[in-house]
């Protein structure tokens, strides 16, 4: 059962942490790829850094679905 909670801080602490504790390599790929070019855009542009933080939300809400259920939110 803490097995969904460490993936989501995981996530939180940057997208796809999670889903790699998880064994979702797939998955993982998917959320760390967009994660690294919005924290480089975030240098030029400000409000990719808030895209990154909803980013790393949803990653966290999906690596903890994803823990809890079998299933994540997409």
């Amino acid at each position: 059962m803490i097995k969904p909670i460490i993936a989501a801080m995981l996530s939180l602490g940057f997208a796809g942490l999670g889903h790699l504790l998880l064994r979702e390599y797939g998955r993982a790929l998917l959320f760390v790829i967009p994660a690294l070019f919005l924290w480089k855009l975030s240098d030029y542009w400000p409000q990719m850094t808030l895209a990154n933080m909803i980013l790393f939300i949803f990653c966290a809400v999906d690596a903890f679905s994803l823990g809890k259920r079998g299933i994540g939110i997409f």
